[in-house]
Formats: C-alpha cells, structure tokens, sequence
C-alpha cells in the first residue's frame, strides 16, 4: 500500500521533485553507459569467438586442393 505524502509548503514539493528528477537523469545515465557497453561487446570477435579466427589465419597458410578440402571439412562439422 503506497503511503501519501502530505506537503507542508511548496519548497517541500521543490525538494522531492529535484530529487525525483536527479534519479531519473542517474537512472538515464547508467542506461546509456549500459547501451554503450552492449554495443561495444557486440564485435564479431565477441560473437563468433577466437576459434574461426584462428582457423582462417592457419588456412590461410594453405593454398589450393589442400584449402578446399580443410574448409570443407570444417564447414561439415559445423553445420
């Protein structure tokens, strides 16, 4: 049951809505700040993992037949 708050004077009012309006600009801040980190951590690094990169740079070392045949292997475990 939410209790009601009687005001004695406007200055009362002033105060709570000065405090009210601090919260919620806090509040706005650390939401943005949140946001910020989602889409930071949002990289295809993040994502995917290390793995894949790592086999693509030691493919990369591969050339032809040899290539075709490694990403076809992997492409099969994959999916």
């Amino acid at each position: 049951m939410p209790v009601t708050k009687i005001y004695n004077s406007f200055a009362e009012i002033n105060q709570d809505l000065e405090i009210l309006k601090l919260e919620k600009d806090l509040a706005y801040a650390r939401f943005k700040k949140d946001l910020n980190e989602a889409k930071d951590s949002l990289t295809v690094e993040n994502i995917v993992g290390e793995k894949p990169m790592r086999v693509a740079k030691l493919l990369g070392a591969f050339s032809g037949p040899i290539k075709s045949a490694a990403l076809t292997w992997i492409f099969k475990k994959i999916f």
